[in-house]
């Protein structure tokens, strides 16, 4: 059936645009685009000769819901159904998204699932220095891409998003703190404010005494085992563990990040802003709440977080 569909089709405006080239098209399907704008990226690419047969086609054959997002090498060359059977058989890169706050476990994990062969275990030990600078984005990668080409696909693409150089001092500080942002806010809105909230601290002399610090070392020493199953950044029960990077019984910044922030944190922690508020708290509901002195903050935890 879907034979003489295609017969049908390339008899009514179907056939390869440019008969018997041999160009190649790197061609590109972005991940959640619709099946009507993929041919009109197709058309304007010249690798289809009719929209509107390109649209029919697919209905009629269910193809509209099976094309795969990634990147496709097509030419001019191909007649219609040569196209969408290439779009719907599989791509030559795929697309992967980290999201912003992973550690780099979690981004080997999801490596792994995605990458056949990939190896999660040479991922992690070779990433050991490397947490906060593995960029969180979504990246087309190549099914052979090895863990070396992915690893620098994140870390050169962190170079050139965030301008920050790692082996400086003052960078790794601001990355260090965007990292602790990351994990402690929940909206762009005050991510600033958070930052200014550590700066006055970290001025004073203050512990941070920041959950996000304690999960992060919980994590590392309950995960060693089954690293890239293991539930990251659950919530906190106690904040007594022994660790360098317990912000609540050490003075000052942990030292290396604990995750792979975005811009919008490491702008907030370029970016401090300058308010009166030393705590805060996110009721249940997610909304943040500030205060300026301790007997303020205990009535905050009143309010919105005892029963």
């Amino acid at each position: 059936m879907i034979g003489f569909i295609a017969w049908i089709i390339i008899f009514l405006g179907g056939a390869a645009p440019v008969p018997n080239s041999s160009v190649k098209v790197n061609f590109i399907v972005p991940q959640g685009q619709s099946a009507s704008q993929i041919v009109q990226s197709l058309f304007s690419e010249k690798l289809i000769k009719s929209q509107t047969t390109a649209k029919i086609y697919l209905k009629l054959t269910g193809f509209d819901q099976r094309i795969i997002p990634g990147s496709y090498i097509l030419s001019p060359g191909q007649n219609l159904p040569e196209t969408v059977t290439a779009l719907t058989s599989g791509p030559k890169d795929i697309w992967v998204t980290f999201p912003e706050g992973w550690r780099r476990e979690q981004m080997a994990a999801r490596l792994e699932k995605n990458i056949t062969g990939f190896s999660s275990e040479e991922f992690i030990t070779k990433t050991a220095s490397l947490e906060g600078t593995l960029f969180p984005d979504t990246y087309l990668i190549s099914p052979q891409a090895s863990v070396d080409d992915v690893i620098s696909m994140l870390t050169t693409n962190f170079v050139t998003k965030t301008k920050l150089d790692f082996k400086l001092f003052e960078d790794r500080r601001i990355l260090i703190i965007a990292s602790i942002i990351e994990r402690e806010s929940r909206s762009d809105v005050e991510r600033p404010v958070i930052s200014g909230i550590f700066n006055n601290r970290l001025g004073a002399g203050w512990p941070l005494e920041l959950d996000a610090t304690v999960q992060y070392a919980r994590d590392t020493i309950n995960c060693q085992k089954n690293k890239t199953q293991c539930k990251y950044w659950q919530p906190l029960l106690d904040t007594k563990l022994p660790s360098v990077f317990n912000t609540y019984l050490h003075v000052g910044l942990p030292p290396t990040p604990i995750c792979n922030p975005g811009l919008s944190s490491i702008q907030a922690a370029k970016n401090p802003e300058k308010t009166s508020y030393w705590f805060y708290i996110h009721d249940t509901s997610g909304k943040v709440h500030y205060a300026q002195t301790n007997a303020e903050h205990n009535l905050n935890i009143d309010k919105y977080l005892r029963p």
